[in-house]
This record gives C-alpha cells, structure tokens and sequence, in this order.
C-alpha cells in the first residue's frame, strides 16, 4: 500500500490533512523529546517513512540509518534527508551486524508487526548492550475503545453509562487483541495490529529488553491551531504511548 500510495500519503503529511496532524504535532515532538540527547550517536529509526524524524535526528547530530519495507518511502526519504543512509529491509530481518547501533526508534511501525517478539529480538540483535529502544503504538486506552451508536450518533467509548434507573452499560475492552483496517488516503487500506498491554509486555521481556519507561504522548500546541476540538481530545487522554525499553 505504501509503495502505491506513498506519493499520495506523503502529500497529506506535507498539506498536514486534520487526519496527519497527530503525526506532526503528537507522536513527532513527543518522540524526539523521548530520545534526548543524541549527538554523535548511532541511530537506527525503523520504519523510518518518508524521512520525517530522522531529519530531526540529524539536526540533533545523531548519525542516522533508516530502513522502511516501502521502496516508495525510502525514495522520498532519499531526497529529504540525503545526509543519512536508508536501506529497503523490514523490521523482521534488519541488513546490519550485531551490535551496530547506539539508539533505535520505531514510530508507529509495530501495528504493521505480526509476531512482536520476532521484531524485538531482530532489534536486540542489533542494539548495543544497556542502549535504548524507543517505540511509539496507540496507546491501550485508546486502542480499548469500542464504537457505538447512542441517539443516532456514533460513539469510540471505553467505561460505562448509566441510564435514569442507575443501570449500567459497559462499553470497551482491555484484554482483546484485533486486527482493524484503516483507510489512511482514498484506496489505501491498510492492516494494524491492536493489542492489549499484556502482548506488549510479554514481547518486549521475551527479546531480552526491560521496559524501563512508558510515556503518555501529549500534544503540541501548535495542535490546537489547526484542530482545537481534537487537540482538546488528547489532551484528556493519551492517543500513543511511547515505549523505553533497554538491551539487558
């Protein structure tokens, strides 16, 4: 879908569509904030799109190398960010030795990602001891969010309700794991993994890596310029959670 439809999704992250804006002014800032300080490193982002955040990473002076499964997307990446070295791989099967890198990012890559614990350990395998891997996925309170239709009007709800005789109705679900398609631009469908934080958690420990932070990503103000209603939205309650995970 990316190699199809990447000219086309890029484009609506250039225009920053109301439906890109939690890339730009969410996950984006709230990421490059995670890493810290960076220069001089070597970082790996996986994933790495059309080169949105390893452009960041550059200017930070961090050594960067990107990989995505899109040839489309590495093309563009190519162009935006000329000064760091991209390679078509995915996430499963990375083209670089042990131990090669300092930092690892991943954002919003692992609902594409069927078997979680094989990623990881592709990951580990590359990391260098006691360094850090950093990834974004919805957050689990959104992704336990259940759609419904009360007086004709829908509804993405988690918790309960109570009617004028005090019954309640539970809405949601924590512990389901589901996979969801979502249209990203008109014919571009595509496939992402919803999971529970317990699949995160197993996952991550079975790769030989230690959650050591997990982080509610808030978003910009410069959010609340282009969508006030939505900006309000997450600012109540986390769209992504960014997992700290450190190579044991």
């Amino acid at each position: 879908m990316y190699d199809k439809f990447g000219e086309e999704y890029n484009l609506t992250r250039i225009n920053k569509k109301p439906e890109r804006l939690f890339n730009e002014f969410l996950e984006i800032p709230c990421m490059i904030k995670a890493v810290g300080k960076i220069k001089n490193k070597k970082l790996l982002d996986i994933g790495c799109g059309t080169g949105d955040h390893a452009k960041k990473y550059l200017k930070l002076g961090a050594k960067v190398a990107g990989v995505d499964i899109s040839k489309t997307m590495i093309n563009i990446s190519k162009v935006n960010c000329p000064d760091a070295e991209f390679k078509i791989a995915s996430m499963n099967k990375l083209p670089f030795k042990d131990n090669s890198f300092e930092i690892i990012t991943a954002s919003l890559v692992v609902d594409y990602i069927k078997d979680l614990k094989k990623a990881f350990r592709e990951v580990n395998r590359v990391l260098k001891k006691g360094s850090l891997f950093f990834y974004s996925d919805q957050s689990i309170i959104s992704g336990a969010r259940e759609k419904v239709r009360i007086d004709n009007k829908l509804y993405n709800v988690v918790g309960y309700i109570k009617d004028d005789n005090k019954e309640k109705t539970c809405f949601g679900n924590c512990w389901k794991s589901y996979v969801r398609t979502v249209e990203l631009v008109p014919g571009m469908k595509v496939n992402q993994h919803v999971r529970p934080m317990r699949n995160h958690l197993f996952a991550i420990k079975q790769a030989g890596f230690e959650l050591v932070d997990l982080i509610d990503c808030k978003p910009t103000a410069d959010f609340k310029k282009y969508d006030p209603k939505t900006y309000k939205i997450y600012t109540k309650f986390p769209l992504f959670n960014i997992f700290v995970c450190k190579k044991k």
